[in-house]
């Protein structure tokens, strides 16, 4: 793990397990980390990436957390939801596609909160996967797409397979849910409005 976490420091690219599928990691301070990432998901500079953090604190410091927020989290984090919430300037508009927002995520997985605490950064919260491409769900699978152009694998064999995370955005007034994954939107719905 600590291996794993230099490499992110490093600016090096490494595919890790989730809750939902395996991601492909790099540090969100690193510009020219962040760049490998698009490039070699051919991904649309447009497309902001979501991070991987491994605290609430963590958050705060790269994100505006408002109370809805901190009342989700005591029920659904660390879980399969992003929260897309007003970024602070740490935040290059490369990682963010330009808009003034950006995803954050808790997975429930200690692998990837580890990894996340150790490097002392988040790490972007992608899918290891070419975009269009399916979600990978096994080492060998992101290999097959990703290849050796990824620094290192951190394989736990194949995960079950589950939707990626529901997207709730907490900048929208009222709250909207952008993608629904495996936690549902009126379960989501129904804990901000007891919240209020």
């Amino acid at each position: 793990m600590q291996i794993a976490a230099d490499f992110i420091r490093q600016g090096k690219l490494v595919v890790f397990p989730t809750d939902t599928s395996y991601g492909l990691g790099a540090n969100v301070t690193d510009a020219r980390a962040v760049t490998k990432i698009f490039q070699l998901k051919q991904r649309s500079l447009n497309k902001p990436l979501h991070i991987v953090v491994s605290s609430l604190q963590m958050a705060e410091d790269y994100a505006f957390v408002p109370e809805s927020a901190l009342n989700l989290a005591q029920h659904f984090l660390p879980g399969p939801l992003t929260l897309v919430l007003r970024k602070r300037e740490i935040i290059s508009d490369l990682l963010s596609g330009g808009k003034e927002t950006i995803g954050i995520r808790m997975p429930d997985n200690l692998i990837a909160l580890a990894l996340v605490e150790r490097a002392g950064v988040p790490i972007t919260a992608t899918s290891a996967n070419v975009s269009g491409q399916p979600d990978t769900y096994s080492i060998q699978d992101a290999f097959d797409q990703l290849e050796n152009k990824v620094d290192l694998y951190l394989d736990i064999g194949i995960l079950p397979q589950k939707p990626p995370s529901t997207i709730l955005d907490l900048t929208l007034d009222p709250p909207k849910v952008i993608r629904e994954g495996p936690i549902p939107t009126n379960k989501i719905l129904k804990k901000l409005k007891n919240a209020l």
